[in-house]
């Protein structure tokens, strides 16, 4: 069980997760934008196929032979007959004769595949094909167009070749009867007229083409930013898992006596620039630390060179040396560096009052805080941990930084290794 109580677990756990939270919904921010911009342009310049659309009226044609032989009805109007049909002419005109046909005027390596609906119920229909250039798609419709004509003028030629000879041998037979002649001659000009009509075919409305849609890269767009923050979300959680950077909160506070609140924030400016509130900051790390009396060593390591042991430490010896005259045998804070640095003895560890163990959020791992935990196992010292963060940095206007430290203001760097600071 851990020593901590669980309202500082819980804090520093909420401020853990805030910080990996953010830090994946930043990542997967920049990985929509940049998928978004990479499937809009790809979408953008993808070859798209222009369609040309014809409209067709169809109308069923009159039975010529049936006209020779006297029929009354030359026109048929039927609603049933005139679907018949219709349907017959979309089946041939989706066929595969059909479509060879076009491609062999098109000089096309494959056949050519037409689109043939019917409007509605009605007897209007449309002939359709993609092509990657209008031009192309406007040539193959009209060529199927100016194909569908010729078969309909071949099918009234071939029923002339059948009914006008008979219709000559008749009035060659009836030649001394004047009726009949003319019986026969006007039978001649009706099949003659109606064989003209069934082989016109009424273009409603010519090729055009249809131009693809312009709005396809907000598509691209949509995609790409899904697809981009999903990945970059998906490879930082991994990385994550891969770098042992897990709970960082519960590994450390598993092991350790207390905890110092608040977490530090990393940009801390120059000694001479702190304002009341990192004065107020460092005093209250301070009065955390659980060694009783005024002369205590307060030993402060850090699990990594980024963990922020030396602003740690900093903080510390602001506090225990405010308003305390320098003299032998008062508070000493002493930064031990990280894990595996030369400074860090067991010597030092074992003259240690009160051991701080500093640990970055969303930068240190599980590993480097275990191996914190095993250097300072031995001591019987009070145990604390430090969290630390960095924190955005803040635009400082009007402050100058100053090129050398004070003599009483000791300068604490992660590299430095141990150094002890007096009071």
């Amino acid at each position: 069980m851990s020593k901590v109580p669980a309202p500082a677990i819980a804090t520093m756990t909420s401020l853990e997760t805030r910080f990996a939270m953010t830090k994946l919904i930043l990542a997967a921010i920049i990985g929509a934008c940049v998928g978004g911009l990479l499937g809009g342009l790809a979408f953008g310049t993808l070859a798209s196929d222009t369609t040309a659309t014809a409209f067709l009226r169809l109308k069923n044609p009159a039975d010529l032979i049936a006209i020779a032989g006297g029929a009354d009805q030359i026109t048929p109007d039927n609603q049933g007959n005139t679907a018949t049909f219709v349907a017959g002419e979309i089946a041939y005109l989706s066929g595969e004769g059909f479509s060879d046909a076009v491609a062999k005027k098109m000089a096309m390596d494959g056949p050519a595949e037409l689109n043939v609906a019917q409007a509605s119920e009605s007897a209007v229909i449309t002939l359709s094909y993609s092509a990657d250039s209008s031009s192309d798609a406007v040539r193959t419709v009209q060529t199927a167009i100016d194909l569908y004509r010729e078969d309909l003028e071949r099918r009234a030629d071939v029923q002339l070749r059948t009914i006008l000879p008979t219709l000559t041998q008749w009035q060659q037979r009836d030649s001394s009867d004047p009726l009949r002649r003319e019986q026969l001659a006007q039978v001649r000009e009706s099949v003659e007229l109606q064989s003209v009509e069934a082989a016109t075919l009424m273009v409603v409305q010519p090729p055009l083409p249809i131009r693809p849609s312009t709005a396809q890269w907000v598509i691209g767009v949509f995609l790409g930013a899904l697809l981009g923050g999903s990945v970059v979300m998906a490879f930082l959680l991994a990385r994550r898992r891969r770098s042992g950077r897990g709970s960082l909160v519960k590994t450390v506070t598993d092991g350790v006596d207390g905890v110092l609140l608040p977490a530090v924030d990393l940009d801390v400016p120059a000694r001479d620039d702190w304002a009341e509130e990192h004065r107020r900051l460092a005093r209250t790390l301070y009065a955390q630390c659980p060694s009783p009396g005024p002369s205590r060593v307060v030993l402060v390591i850090g699990a990594s060179e980024s963990s922020g042991a030396a602003v740690v430490a900093s903080l510390l010896e602001f506090a225990a040396a405010e308003g305390k005259p320098l003299a032998d045998g008062a508070t000493r804070v002493v930064l031990g560096g990280a894990v595996g640095d030369s400074t860090l003895s067991p010597d030092v560890i074992g003259s240690a009052s009160d051991i701080v163990l500093v640990a970055r959020l969303d930068a240190d791992t599980v590993p480097s805080a275990l191996a914190l935990r095993s250097a300072t196992a031995s001591s019987s010292a009070p145990v604390v941990a430090v969290f630390t963060y960095r924190g955005s940095q803040r635009q400082r206007f009007g402050r100058r930084r100053k090129n050398t430290e004070p003599a009483d203001s000791p300068v604490v760097s992660d590299d430095a290794g141990e150094r002890p600071i007096s009071r």
